[in-house]
């Protein structure tokens, strides 16, 4: 009896793990909105838009956190970051039993793929709101929130099929 509830506590700790994971991250993103880490992090990332922008052609420039042309403008807010799916990507990464080498590529891949997305996302938003301003609210709020949360669920699921080929092999 003993045996089946300690296997019992010992195949629930991978759930409580991720859970307890997923918890600690969007505790912590919280918490920061508002922190002067954040508001770094948000003109970091408002300049990270502009430059792409730039280089495709638009006649773009940064006041803070505002990305702005004659045509269309956007503050970056907190949520406008990587730090979100990023957050909970790493939780996710992290709460995986795999080894530590595995983990901190695993953590590498994120932050070049979630943050290279979410750039991609900042420049489409503003040709949407540049071109089609009409369609923006959907854009952003329906279409890019959708591709986000898959996007990082597929590439974590990615990463924990690569994982277990390392520990297979």
């Amino acid at each position: 009896m003993r045996s089946t509830a300690f296997q019992t506590l010992r195949s629930a700790a991978p759930v409580v793990l991720v859970t307890g994971a997923l918890g600690v991250a969007l505790y912590a993103y919280f918490q920061a909105f508002g922190s002067g880490l954040m508001d770094r992090v948000t003109g970091w990332t408002a300049l990270s838009a502009a430059l792409p922008l730039q280089m495709l052609g638009a006649d773009v420039e940064v006041y803070g956190t505002i990305v702005a042309s004659d045509r269309f403008a956007y503050n970056i807010v907190a949520e406008c970051t990587l730090v979100g799916p990023l957050l909970l990507y790493v939780a996710a990464v992290l709460a995986y039993p795999a080894g530590l080498a595995s983990k901190a590529s695993g953590v590498a891949l994120g932050l070049l793929a979630i943050g290279g997305l979410n750039i991609v996302r900042l420049v489409s938003l503003f040709y949407v709101g540049t071109y089609a301003p009409q369609h923006l609210d959907v854009v952003h709020l329906v279409v890019w929130q959708g591709v986000m949360v898959l996007s990082v669920v597929m590439l974590w699921l990615f990463w924990v099929q690569r994982s277990g080929r390392a520990r297979a092999a």
